[in-house]
């Protein structure tokens, strides 16, 4: 199963828009309308220059919630194009208020700007790094952080279910750290998420990032349980903004809220293991969260989860149809190849 929510560390609806661009290199399209129903969703229209319709892809898309690049810290993002077939990508970039912002790229593809888009020849792969904002350049002197959408558009629903790619963080040289973490998929959400950790205000840290994915401004709940299962911490995220309503039906994306986990629990953290879980109450979101030991570093397995009881009955949980507040079945322009 696909996991909508992540985890990260604080140590430290988009409708893309997809210029005019020459119908050249990989073919992501089919020439008739791919059979997409098993991705819950319709194909779009791929057109060229001059406006024609050559083809049809299915798409799969989905959130990075959290970006660090710039600082001591730099982020890669790695994709293959599947087996069976080319893909097209599209990656966004986003400030922690679901802003976008202009980021300087390298590896695969150098580039500055608050979007990068090209296409992948099956089997094809591609590592982008993220340096920091093209307002710190040259020496990236801070850190940016924020989210990546991504969206991947293919010839058929088979070769899209086969995109998987993820996020890398690295703290090299300065900290023993290269951390990879999964995309949350869009058609995926949920409310509720937990992970275990530990964390002794020492050595041993937890922290997190939370990317609201609903329409409204929410404060997240984040509780904490100790090892014999009793809820020992409580404490509430300042609001964070919501996906970002582009006046046309369509919705950007959500803002991100990271921290420290013992900078929302104000009571001393239980020791030993215990469970953390990031209550949305009715509203959907995605969870990033990362276990510090010392000079080691890992991201924490995120589950679904379901929120403890209130007067007023257990708290409604749902799924939303996600994507179709993300992207609209408009149609595409062509990506370039990859640049060599």
């Amino acid at each position: 199963m696909r996991m909508k929510c992540l985890s990260f560390f604080v140590l430290m609806a988009l409708v893309p828009i997809l210029h005019a661009q020459p119908t050249n290199g990989a073919v992501y399209w089919s020439t008739t309308p791919p059979d997409c129903s098993n991705l819950n969703q319709s194909p779009v229209a791929i057109t060229n220059t001059s406006g024609t319709t050559i083809g049809y892809s299915c798409y799969v898309s989905g959130t990075f919630v959290w970006f660090a690049a710039g600082g001591l810290w730099g982020t890669a993002i790695r994709v293959a194009a599947p087996a069976s077939g080319a893909i097209g990508v599209n990656y966004s970039f986003y400030d922690t208020n679901g802003k976008s912002v202009s980021l300087n790229l390298k590896g695969s593809y150098s580039a500055s700007g608050n979007s990068v888009k090209f296409a992948l020849y099956a089997n094809q792969p591609v590592g982008i790094h993220l340096l920091g904002a093209t307002s710190d350049a040259p020496k990236y002197a801070d850190t940016a952080t924020g989210s990546v959408y991504a969206v991947f558009y293919c010839p058929d629903a088979p070769t899209c279910s086969d995109v998987l790619p993820q996020l890398v963080y690295s703290a090299l040289p300065f900290k023993p750290w290269s951390l990879s973490v999964p995309i949350a998929w869009d058609d995926v959400v949920w409310t509720q998420w937990s992970a275990v950790g530990v964390d002794d205000g020492n050595t041993r840290r937890v922290s997190l990032v939370i990317d609201n994915e609903d329409t409204t401004a929410t404060s997240f709940t984040v509780r904490v349980y100790n090892s014999a299962g009793t809820l020992v911490g409580s404490g509430k995220t300042p609001s964070i903004a919501p996906l970002q309503n582009l006046g046309n039906g369509s919705y950007g994306p959500g803002g991100t809220y990271g921290a420290l986990l013992s900078e929302i629990i104000s009571t001393k953290l239980p020791s030993g293991v215990f469970k953390v879980l990031v209550d949305g109450g009715s509203s959907n979101c995605a969870v990033e969260m990362l276990q510090v030991n010392g000079q080691s570093a890992t991201t924490l397995q995120v589950a679904y989860d379901s929120a403890p009881p209130s007067n007023s009955g257990a708290a409604a949980i749902r799924r939303s149809k996600l994507r179709d507040l993300r992207l609209q079945s408009t149609p595409r322009t062509v990506f370039d190849p990859l640049p060599k």
